[in-house]
């Protein structure tokens, strides 16, 4: 090479250092027509044409080398460059393959041809591509680094896992190698060794933007909401422009249910991009829960609108469509989810509890096993296997799972497996032990695992809302109530409550506040007027915690009976079936004194929206799971006043004649 030439090359590699890219292909090409044969410089002059966004162009140069050479591997590569550049991996692939082909050495041509089919979906050959490479060199970061990402995408994590901790131990001084890391370990269910690989990225590179993501997701699947929240919060400050970052940290917000600031951070996010189609359902899952129905629903036909192939939309609109009542539109929106998405967890969740809601047993239990795909999840695995249903497990705990009613709707089923001869433990939170401890005397109820042997070979568990599913779908053929008893130390501590000549009606008004579960749920204290205007009818309050404030605030407020302040302290709804025997009837909304009451089967009636949780149906006055309750439905959504009006009218009816006037 002569030295005018080295002092061109030199000059052009200065410039490209320095950004001043045109001045540096303008070189090339000089260059280049003075050395027409010289492939290296039709190399660079591509590069340069590639680094100032010229793919076209470069294409075409690279064209015009490789007939030019036909049997040069590197004129392949570089046209395979080009096409990889615009996108078109099937041509670069091809290209690739061909430079491959002309030198079984070129493995930078095995290397690009593994991103290409990776590219196409087609990561089991990739995989085959980055073997090759790593084969002829077990150091190459960049084979191992892509065959990591393409064994994660093939579902083979464990495999994933390895290349990443060798390249971890390789390059320490790499944050990108434990963020792919800390990815696969999400992926394997590992929350807490993710939350110490993104620790340790953190430390080498505190404004890591996507460390911080996985931090979130892995403190989310911790329960741990409120770090989640600055993990996310600082996911968001370090890349404003990142939309996926966003919409994690408002899913977060909504959790936590501090809705003005998911509101805020929606508007932040539109701001960066109006025409999100899942950011404007985000905002309409936020104005949902700020009973905004109208704003949300806005929101959501303007995301279909953009997108009408975005699933999670159309289950958001199912869901504001029963908020409404419009029961008969919900399930076709439900189909347009799945038919956009078959996979998708949300419709698939919500079409199961529509198929229980109208009594499709067998389709609604087998659908209702996608709630494990909802966010957060409804339970924790239990650190060993999990019982299918098919063979005879040495012991079987049942795990108890989601609010405090679906564990007494579903904790009767513990007897048909001790009635099949299983040995079995029901798992449940602590203060519901007392109550279900007589659910059988053959099944223990423990709050915790600590006198098992957890390494019991026949050793299984299952989620209690499986059992349906598992060994019993029709519910006209599980154990019937009464099936939950109350001790007789507690009816006799209440007996004192009762009063001789009056009608005495237990009542509730509130249950679990969160906007989660309590949406058009729970109703005002004060729509129970009409009852308190019955003569010879005495109300005495069954509410706990939130809501009891009301008390003070109705003017009928001082003739309801109040227990004493330690009523339930002992053990959650323990002293409110010990009162049961002394009232008449329970009157209450939709929450889990609903299904005390019809465990217990006493008289209940049960106030519903328009459109109800599944297991009350759709339709009619009485529920399969409960035979003591009587259902009485909003006729309009929204309306409770004439559903409390109905309630009063058949109390009158059906009252002693002292306790009707």
């Amino acid at each position: 090479m002569s030295f005018e030439l080295s002092f061109e090359l030199a000059r052009a590699a200065e410039l490209h250092q320095a950004g001043q890219f045109n001045d540096a292909l303008a070189i090339y090409r000089r260059l280049a027509k003075a050395h027409p044969t010289s492939v290296d410089i039709q190399r660079l002059m591509i590069f340069e044409l590639l680094q100032l966004g010229r793919h076209k162009e470069a294409v075409t140069t690279a064209r015009r080398l490789r007939e030019a050479y036909p049997r040069s591997p590197h004129a392949a590569l570089l046209l395979g460059t080009g096409y990889q550049a615009m996108g078109q991996w099937q041509r670069a692939l091809a290209a690739f393959e061909i430079a491959w082909n002309l030198d079984g050495t070129q493995m930078e041509a095995r290397f690009l041809a593994g991103n290409a089919l990776c590219a196409l979906g087609r990561h089991q050959e990739g995989v085959a591509c980055y073997d090759t490479v790593l084969a002829a060199d077990p150091r190459s970061v960049e084979a191992r680094s892509n065959r990591a990402g393409a064994l994660a995408r093939l579902g083979r994590l464990q495999d994933a896992l390895r290349d990443s901790e060798t390249l971890v131990a390789a390059q320490p001084w790499q944050p990108l190698h434990l963020i792919n890391m800390a990815g696969t370990l999400l992926e394997l269910g590992r929350p807490k060794d993710v939350v110490a690989a993104t620790d340790a990225a953190l430390r080498l590179s505190p404004r890591l933007a996507d460390a911080e993501f996985l931090r979130g997701q892995a403190f989310l699947g911790l329960g741990d909401w409120p770090q989640a929240r600055l993990s996310l919060e600082r996911a968001v400050e370090f890349a404003p422009e990142n939309l996926v970052f966003h919409g994690r940290l408002i899913a977060i917000l909504h959790l936590l249910e501090d809705f003005p600031a998911a509101r805020d951070a929606c508007a932040r996010a539109l701001r960066i991009e109006p025409k999100s189609a899942l950011l404007l359902q985000n905002r309409a899952e936020v104005r949902r829960a700020l009973d905004d129905a109208p704003g949300a629903m806005t929101d959501i036909d303007a995301a279909l609108a953009l997108d009408p192939r975005l699933a999670s939309a159309h289950v958001s609109r199912a869901r504001l469509l029963a908020d409404l009542g419009r029961l008969d539109d919900m399930r076709p929106a439900l189909d347009r989810a799945l038919k956009a998405d078959p996979a998708q967890p949300y419709a698939l969740y919500s079409k199961a509890m529509d198929d229980l809601a109208r009594g499709h047993w067998h389709a609604g239990w087998a659908g209702y096993e996608h709630r494990e795909g909802i966010s957060p999840p409804p339970f924790m695995p239990l650190p060993f296997p999990r019982w299918d249903g098919r063979d005879e497990p040495e012991l079987l705990v049942v795990l108890g799972e989601q609010g405090i009613g679906d564990v007494i709707l579903f904790g009767r089923l513990v007897r048909i497996l001790a009635d099949r001869g299983i040995r079995t433990i029901l798992l449940t939170r602590p203060g519901l032990v007392p109550l279900l401890q007589h659910l059988d005397d053959r099944v223990p109820v423990v709050a915790d695992l600590s006198t098992i042997d957890q390494a019991m070979p026949g050793l299984r568990w299952a989620p209690l809302g499986s059992l349906p599913h598992l060994v019993c779908p029709d519910p006209a053929l599980w154990p019937e109530a009464p099936y939950l008893v109350a001790p007789p130390d507690r009816v006799s501590r209440w007996r004192h409550l009762r009063k001789d000549g009056a009608f005495t009606i237990g009542i509730n008004w509130q249950g679990n506040p969160s906007r989660h579960v309590d949406v058009g749920r729970s109703v005002p204290l004060s729509l129970f007027a009409p009852l308190a205007e019955i003569p010879g009818v005495r109300l005495l309050s069954l509410q706990h915690g939130a809501g009891t404030e009301q008390l003070d605030e109705v003017p009928f407020g001082e003739a309801i009976v109040r227990p004493d302040a330690d009523f339930n302290a002992d053990g959650i709804f323990i002293d409110t079936v010990g009162l049961m025997p002394h009232l008449d009837l329970v009157v209450t909304t939709d929450t889990a004194l609903a299904n005390v009451a019809g465990a217990y089967a006493c008289p209940a009636f049960v106030a519903l929206r328009a459109a109800p949780d599944w297991r009350w149906g759709y339709e009619g006055e009485r529920t399969p799971f409960f035979p003591s309750l009587r259902l009485f439905r909003q006729a309009r959504a929204g309306d409770w006043s004439s559903v409390f009006q109905r309630m009063a009218l058949e109390i009158r009816k059906s009252s002693p004649p002292h306790a009707s006037g």
